[in-house]
């Protein structure tokens, strides 16, 4: 069957249906890219990946068909896509490193083989290009491990729920991708019409399954600030509290409502507002695998509108849920008879923490204090009173 088979008619046919495959999702891409920089990166990445595809229709030009010097261009052309793809992993795992003169510069580095490629059409130059390409993805790699390790690190530590938030996805992506341009280089050394094939099929599948995980990843802005020092703004008080604008429930943190915005609230932003503060009620919050999409589940919408709800109102899914699990701590500490040893360990599991790490970071964050010091004060506080 294979003798029969024409790789160069199917070589012809995958790279049209590649090319249109990345048009069509470039296009899909680009609508979501003001959704966070890792999704601006990844709209980046895409358009020259699909540009780079488009750019052989040169070869549709009998002249430019076997041209040495056209298919030693082009080849310098698709060897550029390193630094954006090297980008979008680069961004996933630390948000905020990929600024727009950091990527500049990367390309400008992959320019210059082009440049002196124009001037001295060498075939050396296509291998020095190639030699950059592999000392500039070798050395992103190893940033991109580092990173995924710190970045779930972080996560572990200040996250009482993991889901949707750690970046193993991007190692598992980073290392298929990297390691099948390597394989594909050695295997294929020299052009031929079975490589293409299995080029545009494996590209088609990679990009996929970036986009699968990528769409329904949620990145941590905070992780931007942990050098500098930068904190968020704490709950000043677990106790219910009257807020002009906001919708509280009972014995808990408020539930957003645009408090900086005085306008009336949209028919989905209503709804939202009750749906959220009925299932605050029935403390929803105090299961340890709660994730975005079983709230959205809860209160019937989706992941995608409640996220941007919530982020509208400064705050994202978790640390709005851990608000309400350290307002449930502090009720817990401020019911427990005065003197008595409290096992904190409890107190994270019937606040809905999945671990004690976890809860005594978001407590601090939170009320600026350690558990214990909060409950010696709420001691204190009964003695005085008493008194």
């Amino acid at each position: 069957m294979l003798e029969t088979l024409s790789f160069e008619a199917l070589a012809h046919y995958t790279r049209g249906m590649t090319t249109m495959f990345f048009i069509l999702w470039t296009v899909n891409i680009y609508r979501h890219r003001h959704q966070n920089s890792m999704m601006m990166v990844m709209t980046i990445a895409a358009s020259y990946i699909t540009f780079g595809f488009m750019k052989d229709v040169v070869f549709l030009f009998t002249p430019w068909m076997k041209h040495p010097t056209v298919e030693g261009m082009v080849s310098l052309i698709d060897i550029l896509c390193t630094p954006f793809v090297t980008a979008f992993f680069l961004e996933a795992t630390r948000p905020g490193i990929v600024t727009a003169g950091r990527l500049l510069s990367g390309v400008l580095l992959f320019l210059l083989p082009i440049a002196a490629y124009i001037v001295i059409p060498n075939a050396i130059i296509i291998k020095i290009a190639f030699a950059m390409s592999f000392l500039f993805s070798a050395t992103g790699f190893v940033f991109i491990l580092y990173f995924v390790i710190r970045y779930d690190q972080f996560v572990a530590d200040n996250y009482s729920c993991a889901e949707g938030i750690s970046v193993k996805w991007v190692a598992g992506c980073a290392i298929s991708y990297f390691a099948w341009l390597a394989a594909y280089y050695f295997c294929f050394p020299e052009a031929t019409w079975a490589g293409e094939v299995v080029f545009d099929l494996f590209s088609m599948v990679i990009w996929v399954v970036m986009w699968l995980f990528s769409s329904r990843h949620y990145v941590i802005i905070e992780m931007q600030d942990t050098k500098t020092g930068v904190r968020r703004n704490p709950v000043s008080s677990c106790r219910p509290q009257e807020v002009r604008g906001e919708q509280t429930v009972q014995n808990g943190p408020p539930v957003p409502t645009r408090p900086a915005d005085t306008r009336k609230p949209t028919g989905k932003e209503a709804f939202l507002i009750h749906a959220l503060a009925k299932k605050m009620e029935e403390k929803i919050y105090l299961n340890p695998k709660l994730s975005l999409n079983d709230l959205a589940q809860a209160i019937g919408t989706n992941k995608s509108y409640l996220s941007e709800f919530l982020n509208s109102q400064g705050k994202n899914f978790h640390d709005y849920i851990n608000d309400y699990r350290v307002a449930e701590a502090c009720r817990i500490l401020d019911s427990s008879p005065t003197g008595e040893r409290i096992n904190m360990t409890l107190v994270a599991e019937r606040s809905g923490f999945n671990s004690v790490s976890s809860f005594n970071r978001n407590f601090y964050k939170i009320k600026e204090m350690p558990p214990s010091v909060y409950l010696r004060l709420r001691y204190l506080e009964k003695s005085e009173e008493q008194l």
